[in-house]
């Protein structure tokens, strides 16, 4: 799920960004060509979302990675002697 969130942030990032840009040489992408009326707000718009969307992935992504700590003043797990090694 956190690459899907990530891959459409990049594309709302590039897409509202991009098109304050193009707008500056009167260009601008097709997908939203609907919107011109609404520049730059709409792309500044767009493009906030879209990094919203990267960071909340970003974090998601973190979050998932490290494992739990355990809790203060819990045993520690002993694992078995594995045979072979010096103990």
């Amino acid at each position: 799920m956190a690459g899907i969130a990530m891959r459409i942030g990049v594309v709302f990032a590039v897409l509202g960004f991009g098109s304050l840009i193009l707008e500056q040489f009167d260009y601008e992408f097709r997908l939203i060509a609907w919107a011109s009326d609404m520049q730059p707000w709409f792309g500044i718009g767009l493009g906030v979302v879209g990094l919203a969307l990267v960071g909340v992935s970003a974090l998601a992504g973190r979050a998932k990675a490290t494992p739990p700590q355990p809790a203060p003043g819990a045993p520690q797990q002993q694992y078995p002697q594995q045979p072979g090694q010096p103990g």
